[in-house]
């Protein structure tokens, strides 16, 4: 039998804990709050750094003085379009997304559903894939658009230099007391598809396999968050876009002060990887110099994934230094990571619907 005196006093006991919880995370939630909105009051000031030319390296490099005469004759017959560059190779199962250590992570089945999207974005696109159900599925769901609008290139994997690193980026990922964060530090295939983004990009352009002004990176999963509508939309150029620059969403303030070592211990990133977006001429520059700084970090016997390197190749003590700048969109929400293409969708979504508002008026008056 429970004494009732000791029944109401615990119940007093955990009344006062509740209370104490309660307000601690009013207190928390309102420095949050605070956190946020002072973060979104900051200043860009990375922008304001001057675009570097890279002019001079067109009689230095052969590659890059090709695909710049290229645009030369051949941009006023090219479209003001994006065309899009993405890829998929299975990895089987990762370890992301999961809260608290629960959930089935990110899937194949889940990479699929992200990908759907694909099938509304009216951009000219470019696949890369080792798997012929992916191959089907992108012919299947951008048949709408026209043979011409879709490239879809099935290849090995192990084709790709990236994936070339897999050997030398386990043996980094295998040192003692190396950090551990999974995928980032402890799956080297998971890395090497990182890098691989740079490396299909600059294929494309190399190998002519696009027709616009601008090409861009897109993730599988960066409109994850859309694949519920059913309407078609474009992604084109960000406001203020700066042509010889990197477009990317900013995730953190820049820090000059990390070494390259703490960068990857803290796991730190200061753009988000999925999506960058440029001129073909930068992007390839770019491309070069970020596949130079991977070469540079395994020999230093460090190695994470894109984000880790793109922070480490831009502080100003690392040897490999980028010849081409980037330009981030962001609000200093600490949640950015897909910022650039969603604002990017959301102009688009604006226009839209003064369009229509201004049909249902127009129907209204007449």
């Amino acid at each position: 039998m429970v004494c009732p005196r000791k029944l109401e006093s615990n119940n007093r006991k955990s009344a006062g804990i509740t209370n104490i919880i309660n307000s601690v995370a009013k207190t928390s939630s309102s420095t949050t709050m605070k956190f946020d909105a002072n973060l979104r009051l900051q200043i860009n000031r990375w922008n304001e750094r001057p675009s570097k030319k890279i002019d001079h390296l067109y009689s230095s490099d052969p590659v890059l003085k090709a695909i710049h005469e290229r645009m030369l004759t051949k941009s006023k017959f090219m479209t003001s379009e994006v065309t899009l560059v993405t890829a998929y190779f299975n990895l089987g199962k990762l370890n992301k997304g999961r809260k608290f250590g629960i959930g089935p992570g990110y899937t194949p089945e889940k990479y699929k559903r992200w990908m759907s999207v694909f099938g509304r974005l009216d951009n000219p696109l470019v696949v890369f894939t080792d798997s012929h159900d992916i191959a089907d599925m992108f012919y299947e769901m951008r048949a709408h658009f026209g043979d011409e609008r879709t490239r879809i290139i099935k290849m090995n994997r192990t084709d790709l230099y990236s994936f070339s690193l897999a050997p030398r980026i386990k043996e980094v990922f295998s040192q003692p007391g190396y950090p551990a964060y999974d995928p980032n530090t402890v799956n080297e295939n998971y890395s090497c598809v990182m890098h691989a983004k740079f490396e299909l990009v600059a294929k494309v352009i190399k190998e002519e396999l696009f027709n616009t002004r601008y090409v861009s990176w897109l993730d599988i999963g960066l409109f994850r968050a859309v694949v519920d509508e059913q309407y078609i939309f474009p992604v084109r150029l960000p406001h203020g876009f700066d042509p010889d620059k990197v477009s990317y969403s900013g995730q953190t303030v820049f820090d000059s002060s990390l070494s390259p070592y703490q960068i990857i211990v803290e796991d730190k990133a200061w753009v988000g990887g999925a999506m960058f977006l440029g001129r073909p001429e930068v992007l390839y520059v770019y491309t070069q110099d970020y596949l130079r700084a991977v070469e540079k970090l395994l020999d230093e016997g460090m190695m994470s994934t894109d984000q880790q390197v793109i922070y480490i190749m831009y502080q100003p003590i690392f040897p490999v230094k980028p010849r081409v700048e980037i330009q981030t969109y962001t609000t200093f929400s600490t949640d950015d990571w897909f910022y650039l293409g969603y604002s990017i969708k959301e102009s688009w979504d604006y226009h839209l619907r003064k369009a229509v508002s201004m049909l249902k008026f127009l129907q209204y008056i007449l």
